[in-house]
């Protein structure tokens, strides 16, 4: 039977998220305590202990979170290279910042490149609102370090690695529903793979929150051009969560459906 299998690298710092009224208040003094932390003479002097959110009392529970990224075709991620459990590498590692991105290159703090441009086949963008309270230190830890500037590629690391302490610690704890569309385009023109496309997947997910190697089912609740009336469900395989850019690298296998039309080997 034939099947269509894809590798997604979500990309948080490219898309928004969206909380509930007490939670945005605290991002308000997160963002306050962020201002200090890039006053040369405060980051110079003042601990970066006392700028952290990590441990404090966050509201955590109606969270929503918005995602996506490109699509390659299935295989592309070398998991071997770019999906490595991060808590098992060596953080003085050249390359850790690519091992756990899921291949993506940093530009700066809050830019990544596409890891494999020539092998888009599309773009995703998902709805994930979680269903149980997230852990405030896992919250706590991902917001510093998004928020709170890092000198240098081993604060950047330190930082990073805190999150995945913490998400570490929530596996199989935490589950989340997630809507997601799947667009394939048709062009084989570089800038063009993330313009909105006539073939598309539509499906719905609930699954549980991990570091990496998660399994999970979805439904298709129907598609458009090719996958017009698609049903059925769909696997989804967690190859690293979170990635350095703030969100998750994974692979989906969707039994009966065809390849859309560009597909480059």
């Amino acid at each position: 039977m034939q099947e269509l299998v894809i590798d997604t690298i979500s990309d948080a710092n490219k898309f928004g998220q969206t909380n509930n009224w007490k939670f945005q208040m605290a991002v308000s003094g997160i963002k306050r305590k962020a201002i200090l932390a890039r006053l040369p003479i405060i980051s110079s002097l003042v601990p970066r202990s006392y700028l952290t959110y990590v441990g404090k009392n966050l509201p955590v529970n109606g969270l929503f979170a918005h995602g996506g990224g490109p699509i390659h075709p299935g295989g592309t991620i070398e998991e071997d290279k770019c999906c490595l459990h991060p808590l098992q590498l060596d953080p003085d590692d050249p390359d850790f910042i690519a091992k756990t991105s899921g291949g993506l290159n940093m530009i700066s703090d809050n830019e990544f490149e596409p890891a494999y441009p020539d092998k888009i086949i599309g773009n995703f963008t998902a709805a994930n609102r979680f269903l149980t309270n997230v852990s405030r230190d896992f919250l706590g830890a991902t917001i510093d370090r998004k928020i709170i500037p890092q000198k240098n590629n081993k604060q950047r690391v330190e930082a990073y690695l805190r999150s995945v302490v913490e998400c570490d610690k929530l596996d199989r704890k935490i589950i989340l529903e997630q809507t997601a569309t799947f667009a394939f385009r048709s062009s084989k023109n570089p800038k063009e793979w993330y313009e909105p496309i006539t073939d598309s997947i539509h499906g719905i997910m609930f699954f549980e929150w991990g570091v990496q190697g998660q399994i999970f089912n979805g439904i298709i609740l129907g598609g458009t051009g090719k996958y017009a009336g698609a049903s059925g469900e769909f696997r989804r395989e967690r190859l690293l969560a979170p990635n350095f850019a703030g969100a998750e690298t994974f692979r989906i296998i969707f039994p009966g459906l065809p390849r859309p039309d560009y597909w480059p080997e």
